[in-house]
């Protein structure tokens, strides 16, 4: 059956968030999440460093592992993601570039490390390219080569049906999800998000920005059968806190968000 999913949402979405997503994400830990995400690599004991950034963003998580000592190259579906990246970590000699991850890579690779964090897996709001796109992440990644990735869990959509709201000096944002049976999805979901930003020198300067951000929840399942469809072995599927608290198992009913470990078979 054919999709109804746009093929250029995320990219609509992420261009709209981009000039306010540094602030948005503010309080993100990257040194707790880049511990708890080292960890896990060096669990499974990559090939090399050669690391891919894949749903780069603004490029901080990719900076932050070279800091690490990988050798990263960050890409994103978002133009306008792309090109904050690249002024403010340009100057380290990272790459980054424009690229959907569900079509084969023309930069760079084989790849030790590809991460593919933020919701990214999510974004793929059809299970088809879901299986497109880890059939190119694994592609890209060395025999032995590892693959993190994070997504919502069912929990975590209850949770987000809910007003949530960001509040700075600058930016006031609140967001509010919704499920989307009529899409002829029952997984799939919506999420509004109304941004109020400051603009301009005056205190009452603001514009506002309404960005809807389509995703779809999937399963624990669904991602074991499309990892081992693209060659890739699940080694560990872990319930992730925003504390950066880490269990051994995943429970779709009390974690907020999974975490995944898996790695690209290698020769018999």
């Amino acid at each position: 059956m054919a999709s109804t999913v746009p093929t250029d949402h995320a990219a609509v979405a992420y261009d709209a968030t981009a000039p306010f997503y540094d602030s948005l994400t503010r309080q993100d830990d990257y040194t707790v999440f880049g511990d708890v995400l080292e960890s896990l690599i060096k669990r499974a004991d990559p090939p090399g460093v050669r690391l891919l950034d894949a749903g780069c963003g603004t490029g901080r998580s990719t900076a932050a592992f070279a800091e690490r000592g990988f050798e990263p190259t960050g890409v994103d579906i978002s133009p306008a993601m792309i090109d904050i990246a690249r002024a403010k970590h340009g100057h380290t000699g990272i790459e980054f570039h424009v690229h959907d991850i569900r079509l084969p890579f023309e930069h760079g690779g084989p790849y030790d490390v590809v991460l593919c964090m933020s919701d990214i897996a999510n974004y793929l709001a059809d299970k088809a390219h879901l299986g497109e796109a880890l059939a190119s992440l694994g592609s890209v990644l060395r025999p032995g080569g590892v693959l993190v990735f994070d997504a919502n869990t069912a929990r975590g959509y209850q949770l987000m049906r809910e007003s949530h709201v960001f509040d700075s000096e600058d930016l006031h944002a609140v967001l509010r999800g919704r499920f989307l049976p009529e899409d002829g999805d029952p997984h799939r979901f919506q999420l509004t998000m109304d941004a109020f930003r400051r603009t301009g020198p005056e205190a009452n300067t603001w514009t506002r920005e309404s960005v809807q951000h389509l995703q779809r929840h999937h399963s624990p399942a669904e991602f074991a059968d499309l990892l081992d469809a693209a060659g890739l072995e699940l080694l560990g599927a872990h319930g992730l806190e925003r504390t950066g608290t880490l269990s051994d198992s995943l429970d779709e009913d009390r974690h907020t968000k999974g975490l995944y470990l898996a790695v690209r078979r290698t020769a018999a």
